[in-house]
């Protein structure tokens, strides 16, 4: 049985993200990255906004060359995003099979690789 407070607290967070997306859209103003405005570089995350912006208009080359490695592992994230969801829905704990925890490893491995090196080139 679904937990119903669970659901509001998701529900909330689906409407601050769609307001977050509406926001950025008709102000082109999104949450500056601390991390680039104190280090002066771009942390791992940097292209984010950029890559759902273009999703969202169907800009699929925008998408990849705003941030490629969370471009490519978009559905294997959106796997463990909505088996996590689910579990979270009906209280119950998730359990991460191999390949799903590798993936998870190799998805963040890739990611701070990528941080790095998008930095020195």
């Amino acid at each position: 049985m679904i937990d119903h407070r669970r659901l509001g607290k998701v529900g909330l967070a689906a409407f601050i993200l769609v307001g977050y997306y509406g926001f950025v859209r008709y102000t082109g103003t999104g949450i500056p990255c601390l991390f680039r405005f104190v280090f002066h570089l771009e942390c791992p995350g940097c292209g984010i906004t950029h890559m759902v912006m273009a999703m969202a208009e169907g800009d699929l080359s925008g998408a990849f060359l705003s941030h490629p490695v969370l471009f490519c592992f978009l559905p294997f994230l959106g796997w463990i995003c909505l088996k996590s969801l689910g579990n979270y829905l009906y209280s119950r704990r998730t359990v991460w099979k191999k390949w799903e925890s590798v993936g998870i490893g190799l998805f963040l491995t890739v990611l701070l690789l990528f941080g790095i090196v998008r930095n020195i080139f």
